[in-house]
């Protein structure tokens, strides 16, 4: 497992590759598990997962009134 950043804090840009298994650790224990998605081996996270959304379906749009 890796975390990707999906805002700039600490010392990591936006979309750093954060791997080592000391800051992963600290990282998910603190405040700052906000600002990153894990992503397992050598993957890269979707748009959603880097933006920090869900993925949603829309149910109420002008053409279904």
């Amino acid at each position: 497992m890796k975390l990707v950043a999906t805002q700039a804090f600490g010392g990591y840009a936006q979309g750093a590759e954060i791997t080592d298994k000391t800051a992963i650790d600290a990282i998910l224990a603190s405040e700052q598990a906000n600002f990153v998605v894990s992503v397992p081996g050598d993957a890269m996270p979707t748009a959603a997962q880097a933006a920090g959304t869900k993925n949603a379906v829309a149910t109420d749009t002008a053409d279904s009134k």
